[in-house]
């Protein structure tokens, strides 16, 4: 278990992050989505020990986290490196020797990485000659490769399309199902909605939100009527305000509004002219969060 606890960043006049905390449990993926600028890069920097905080401590399983304690995190930055001329397999290998693997272990851990990251036809191939999606997998490879106790990673969809984000986070999830903790950050939030196990929303350098999905959602719930025609929805829209209906709006013949169960919701659009259908609609995470960021 990875433990964050009120840390705050400041350079200057500028606060990068004010009073963060927060768990990333072994065996979940843990999602900090937010804007770009929102201090994201900065947590993680904080968390490897690149920059040093003003207030706060990081701990791994009741440890405070001290210098050379990260010696076997996996880490994959903002900023991609690599070596351009190597070959593929090498380049893993390397890498997961940085980390103290033995020669046999590196690279039966990379052949096998590279196999379900669809990149077996690779192996031998230069870093260069390698498109921008394998070049990403590749970096995920690379972080894996010498088994880490954390797994760290900084925006990681970024160069993948979406087959291959797909791939990526099924041996994520393996990985973290291991007993580690998998802790990512994205500016992506759907996507961050479908991998997370657990969210942070982080905006302006603080929480405003934490939990699971189906937590950050509230006790209320969204809900879609569809109507006959446009009239007959914008009709809906003054019925259900004079009802005292939370958050109603409408797009063409769709009204959403929200309700505390399917019961009370039903009982709202009953009777309304021209309803066609009517259930549940599940609130993106951005929508949840629009007015905080």
């Amino acid at each position: 278990m990875l433990e964050v606890k009120g840390l705050t960043v400041t350079s200057g006049r500028k606060t990068y992050l004010k009073d963060v905390s927060f768990t990333a449990d072994s065996g979940r993926l843990t999602g900090v989505v937010g804007l770009r600028g929102s201090g994201k890069t900065e947590l993680v920097r904080s968390i490897m020990g690149l920059i040093d905080a003003d207030e706060g401590t990081i701990e791994l399983a009741g440890s405070k986290l001290e210098y050379g304690d990260r010696q076997n995190f996996g880490y994959l930055p903002s900023e991609r490196g690599g070596y351009p001329r190597m070959k593929v397999l090498e380049q893993i290998v390397y890498l997961a020797r940085l980390h103290g693997m033995t020669l046999g272990a590196a690279e039966k851990n990379a052949v096998t990485l590279l196999s379900r990251l669809d990149l077996s036809d690779r192996a031998y191939a230069q870093l260069s000659h390698l498109s921008g999606s394998e070049v990403a997998r590749v970096d995920i490879a690379a972080v894996l490769a010498a088994d880490p106790d954390v797994v760290i990673l900084d925006e990681p969809f970024d160069g993948l399309d979406a087959e291959s984000a797909e791939i990526v986070f099924g041996l994520l999830r393996d990985h973290a199902e291991s007993g580690v903790p998998v802790f990512f950050t994205t500016d992506k939030w759907r996507m961050a909605q479908e991998h997370a196990d657990d969210l942070i929303v982080l905006a302006h350098g603080r929480i405003v939100g934490q939990g699971t999905f189906d937590y950050l959602q509230g006790e209320d719930r969204l809900f879609a009527a569809r109507f006959a025609t446009a009239d007959d929805a914008s009709s809906a829209v003054d019925r259900l305000d004079e009802a005292g209906t939370a958050d109603v709006n409408a797009e063409d013949e769709v009204v959403t509004f929200v309700a505390p169960d399917e019961g009370t919701a039903a009982e709202r659009v009953r009777g309304l002219a021209g309803l066609l259908s009517f259930g549940p609609r599940t609130r993106d995470l951005a929508d949840l969060f629009k007015e905080s960021v």
